[in-house]
């Protein structure tokens, strides 16, 4: 009886040890653009980068539909090939990196994350002949425990962001619609006088589906003093296309020149927001103030 005890012992170890972990394999990504359709496939492959459990190898890399060969040619969009956006599951971190392409079409980045927990990683960029590609990817850092409530308490129109206090003018959305969402920045109690671009564009503005985590980045135009937009540089109305009356609108104006990152930024701003689902929906709204990054989170409603 006791052999046998120790036997089942035995296997039930064994099959724990044959056990898959989150880094035995790549992850397939989901793809999470609103309002369009994956033209690619995506996937992510986690290594640990050293000692640290909180510091991983990432690697990253599309394929057609119909092969397993990487993608090679991207187009650039906003002075980078892919635009990685990290958030925790809990939507209280948001990082937004860029991986390095090699030949091989595999984007590779070291990334450290600042705690244990579930991460949702969005890959971003515009595989050449293909149209802009968002692939989510679920990854688990650090023995991650049970998922902590996630961040979506009325925020109100107005956050801090480091010295700068930030302003929209309404938290309701339109749902499958568009939102002309005006944005003021505002520091000692002024006008930002600091601003610069940050990867061409005056801010970059992710916003999250709490219900499907489905994306959506924009870029804002300035807002002149008689409450006109302008779109000096703006390319970007992501996740527009598909939207009734908004076809091909993903690029607004996808040829226009980035803005030099010397040149100034309004604080004065408006964000063109089509969203497809009602809901609650998280935005971070990240712009450079001096030379520091600054992000400013929202949560919004769309109805």
């Amino acid at each position: 009886m006791r052999l046998r005890a120790l036997a089942c012992l035995a296997t039930a170890l064994a099959l724990i040890g044959a056990a898959p972990g989150p880094y035995d394999g790549p992850i397939d990504g989901t793809f999470a653009l609103q309002s369009a359709t994956a033209s690619a496939r995506a996937h992510l492959r986690a290594t640990p980068a050293g000692a640290d459990p909180l510091e991983l190898a990432l690697d990253i890399w599309l394929t057609p539909r119909t092969s397993d060969a990487p993608l090679t040619a991207y187009d650039v969009d906003m002075t980078k090939l892919l635009h990685t956006i990290i958030v925790s599951d809990d939507f209280a971190t948001f990082l937004h990196v860029h991986p390095v392409l090699g030949r091989d079409g595999h984007f590779r980045i070291a990334q450290r994350f600042p705690k244990p927990g579930l991460y949702h990683v969005y890959a971003d960029g515009v595989p050449h002949g293909l149209g802009q590609q968002v692939f989510r990817f679920d990854l688990p850092v650090g023995g991650a425990g049970p998922a902590p409530e996630r961040d979506l308490g009325p925020s109100g129109n107005v956050v801090n962001a480091g010295p700068y206090t930030v302003a929209l003018d309404t938290t309701t959305l339109s749902a499958n619609g568009l939102t002309m969402l005006t944005v003021h920045v505002r520091k000692n109690g002024r006008p930002a006088t600091d601003l610069h671009p940050f990867l061409g564009a005056l801010a970059h503005a992710v916003f999250l589906d709490a219900h499907d985590l489905t994306y959506v980045h924009v870029h804002p135009m300035s807002l002149d003093t008689s409450g006109m937009s302008y779109m000096s540089g703006m390319s970007g109305m992501s996740g527009m296309s598909g939207m009734s009356g908004m076809s091909g609108m993903s690029g607004m104006d996808a040829h226009a020149a980035p803005l030099p990152d010397t040149s100034s930024s309004s604080p004065d701003m408006m964000l063109h927001v089509a969203v497809r689902e009602p809901g609650t929906y998280k935005l971070w709204l990240q712009f450079r103030g001096g030379s520091v990054l600054e992000v400013a989170p929202f949560v919004l409603t769309a109805r």
